[in-house]
């Protein structure tokens, strides 16, 4: 299934066989240090805040948006990934939280092409 909208994946998460729990890191874009005089310099992902949810738990991108910002952290970019449960039950918070850390570290390391990103207007980015 493509996923070109934040609702579209909350739909494709309610539809897989396994319940999924979604795991969601902000990040603000600051560039890169070191950058040559005169190049644009390259961007880099730090995330801000991250939570997991429960598919049930979000229902469209704008009110997640207001949910996060009610939290004070400035954010430019949502990373979103799943975390399948085991018959039918969702992960336990000891797995969910060896994943969000999994996650964090692979955003750290620039390792995004397992995440979708959305921009603060709910669109899907590319990575270049």
């Amino acid at each position: 299934m493509n996923i070109a909208t934040f609702e579209e994946l909350l739909i494709a998460a309610a539809v897989q066989p396994q319940p999924q729990r979604l795991l969601l890191t902000f990040a603000v874009a600051e560039p890169e240090p070191g950058a040559a005089p005169g190049m644009s310099p390259r961007t880099t992902l730090v995330p801000v805040m991250c939570v997991d949810k429960q598919v049930g738990e979000l229902d469209t991108f704008a009110n997640l948006a207001e949910e996060a910002q009610h939290m004070g952290q400035p954010w430019d970019v949502l990373l979103i990934t799943t975390l399948s449960g085991k018959d039918g039950r969702l992960p336990d918070a000891q797995q969910t939280d060896v994943a969000l850390n999994k996650m964090l570290g692979a955003i750290q390391q620039g390792q995004l092409d397992r995440l979708l990103a959305f921009d603060r207007q709910g669109d899907l980015m590319s990575y270049a």
